[in-house]
């Protein structure tokens, strides 16, 4: 009978914990690296205008600072009419919170921001801006203002003007990136306001039927980057100023210098003295 050689079997020692992690951590980092190279393919893959239209939202983030509706009071003449800013889908009055800082160095005193109820349809907030155009006038002993809209909120503004009432008190009409005949990602969304932008809507099919008033100097500014307006095209109307503002996205009409000053000068000089550019 073989006697025992007086060694013992080593067991096995365990794994330090420090060695587990640190595998776990390659692994992971390893697995990062394949998700990231494919997220980087990817990006390179989709078209530049989605990039920039994705790179600006956090920069409307300042937005968020001035949302809050204000009582109208009268403002101190300045030369011009009063100016009031009409804001697009999902947004509020602080998207143009930039602009108005800029118009204001320029010498516009009595500038108004609208704000909407969320839940209201387009029809509702044309109703509620035509009222708050005449609050404007009427606080300032004015009998016209001028109207700047961005996205949704100049549909909003042309239907607002599309009543004689509301024509009546308005001087100048600029809107930017405006569908104004409608866009096809509305068909994405399944809200009344989107179905009211889908170009065979009977909204949409309604304005088409509807010049332009003679009595308002209408601007409409587009761009052919713009992915939220297709055809983006439809932006523009017959009957007003048309500016390519190419390549500019659908945020850029807030936040970029060049759309201020184009706004500034369209808006025209003081005592009405306006002047096409």
């Amino acid at each position: 009978m073989a006697k025992p050689s007086g060694k013992r079997k080593k067991k096995g020692r365990p794994i330090p914990l420090a060695k587990i992690i640190a595998a776990s951590g390659r692994t992971i980092a390893t697995g990062g690296q394949f998700v990231g190279h494919k997220i980087a393919e990817w990006y390179g893959k989709v078209d530049p205008d989605v990039s920039r239209h994705l790179l600006q939202v956090p920069l409307l983030s300042y937005s968020l600072f001035s949302s809050r509706q204000e009582e109208v009071e009268p403002g101190e003449p300045d030369g011009h009419p009063p100016l009031i800013l009409v804001y697009g889908l999902g947004g509020n009055r602080g998207n143009f919170l930039l602009m108005s800082w800029y118009l204001r160095i320029y010498g516009r005193k009595r500038i108004y921001r609208v704000a909407f109820n969320p839940e209201q349809t387009i029809r509702q907030r044309a109703t509620a801006l035509g009222k708050f155009i005449e609050k404007v006038a009427d606080a300032n002993h004015e009998s016209q203002v001028d109207v700047v809209a961005h996205s949704l909120g100049g549909v909003v503004a042309r239907l607002a003007v599309s009543r004689e009432k509301t024509a009546k008190r308005v001087h100048t009409l600029i809107t930017l990136g405006a569908p104004h005949g409608g866009t096809y990602p509305a068909r994405f969304a399944n809200t009344k306001i989107t179905k009211d932008l889908r170009p065979d809507s009977p909204l949409m099919r309604g304005l088409r039927r509807q010049p332009w008033p003679r009595r308002v100097r209408g601007v409409t500014l587009w761009s052919k980057n713009d992915l939220f307006v297709l055809p983006p095209e439809s932006a523009t109307l017959q009957g007003t100023k048309k500016i390519d503002m190419t390549p500019f996205t659908h945020y850029s009409y807030l936040i970029e210098p060049k759309s201020w000053e184009t706004v500034r000068r369209e808006l025209g000089r003081p005592n009405g003295a306006r002047k096409e550019l």
